[in-house]
């Protein structure tokens, strides 16, 4: 079952990378000089975290007649997209030059950094935050370099995972990590990726990056993490397997991805990416690591019943109808099992954060609460769902 396309999204798809093919020139020239929804095109470039790179490619074809509102809305998303870009640049560097007097080694996770990597004009790259990584025994010493850099420490009920704290100053939000991922979820190993990693340096500052190999696996991870729903993360795989597809060992990969038991997420993001945008992802690495598990038909058919990456509502994107999809997405019946305890045994602390609650919340209170917001929840995803599909018919 295929989520099918409509005219908005063949336009979007041939836009989203950064530089055109000619054949991609071409297809993106015939798809403007046809009935172009706009309002719909403008919604999914928005959402996708293209809008940057669209306008780009529209100001570099003068003879498509592009309404003189679309045009003013991109480039005010464009200019917005540099100068917030701009912001995380030199916040990035001053963190970097932090740690560095702290003696603390720091591997910068995508934003900016990604952004020198991979396209021709990083500006183009939307970044909402900064995300760095430190060994966990240096965490405290990070922490306290944020501090005296000037950054708060967000208050516990708007830290939003166990695996990395959330720091802010000057409008900036910095996400100190010292793991790539829940406990609780299927992930690289952290210490393998630091034995792995390079010292090099970015802007004249000392940083650690990852291997090519965890890199792509990382951002396949992160992509599903973040529900698979964001054409922006699909692009970064794409440049990176586009740049590096010659060096890229896809043999060992496989023994990679199945170790760390990634192989459901990382087959659905880099299958989608080259569905998507045509990445040229091996047709032999694919069926390497395609799940064959039982539940794995099931998971598919929901991901498409969902709208796939382009169609899927932010509200599916959390609560019960996401917490099904990472369970389906999981390759073992261990790792499905601490899903299962998350979300019906969960910490002190997650109880507390689920019900916005300061104290902690009785197991005898806990439960009819998280059933009853569960239902009320599944009624409202599905009725989004509904009126999303009914919609686009």
């Amino acid at each position: 079952m295929v989520t099918p396309l409509d005219g908005a999204d063949l336009v979007l798809l041939a836009a989203a990378h950064p530089v055109l093919s000619p054949k991609r020139q071409a297809q993106l020239t015939a798809l403007l000089a046809g009935t172009v929804d706009w309002p719909a095109l403008m919604e999914h470039a928005q959402r996708h975290g293209v809008a940057p790179i669209l306008h780009g490619h529209l100001r570099a074809m003068p003879t498509v007649p592009v309404p003189r509102d679309v045009t003013d809305t991109l480039g005010a998303l464009a200019r917005a997209c540099v100068s917030s870009n701009l912001r995380l640049r030199h916040e990035l560097g001053r963190l970097l030059a932090g740690f560095t007097r702290a003696g603390i080694a720091v591997m910068p996770l995508k934003g900016p950094v990604l952004a020198d990597q991979l396209y021709l004009t990083p500006s183009l790259r939307p970044s909402s935050d900064l995300d760095v990584l430190v060994r966990a025994p240096d965490a405290a010493a990070a922490e306290a370099t944020l501090e005296a850099l000037g950054y708060a420490r967000r208050p516990d009920e708007e830290q939003g995972a166990d695996y990395h704290t959330i720091f802010t100053a000057r409008g900036v939000d910095v996400e100190l990590h010292r793991d790539l991922g829940e406990r609780h979820a299927s992930r690289l190993d952290v210490e393998t990726v630091w034995s792995s990693a390079t010292a090099t340096s970015w802007q004249g500052h000392s940083i650690w990056c990852m291997s090519l190999s965890d890199q792509l696996v990382y951002l396949a991870f992160h992509a599903a993490k973040d529900g698979l729903a964001s054409l922006k993360a699909l692009v970064d795989i794409a440049l990176l397997v586009d740049r590096h597809r010659d060096v890229l060992p896809w043999t060992a990969l496989v023994v990679r991805i199945k170790d760390a038991h990634l192989a459901p997420v990382v087959y659905l993001a880099l299958s989608e990416t080259r569905a998507l945008l045509g990445a040229p992802v091996p047709d032999e690495f694919l069926d390497a690591i395609r799940p064959r598990h039982a539940g794995w038909s099931l998971a598919q058919r929901l991901f498409r019943w969902r709208g796939g990456v382009l169609h899927v509502a932010d509200e599916l994107l959390v609560g019960p109808f996401m917490a099904a999809l990472m369970f389906l997405w999981e390759d073992t019946a261990r790792a499905r099992l601490r899903h299962v305890k998350r979300n019906l045994l969960p910490s002190e602390r997650l109880r507390g954060r689920w019900t916005s609650s300061l104290a902690p919340v009785p197991w005898v209170v806990w439960f009819p609460m998280w059933g009853a917001h569960a239902v009320r929840y599944l009624i409202r995803q599905l009725a989004v769902r509904h009126s999303r599909q009914a919609a686009r018919s």
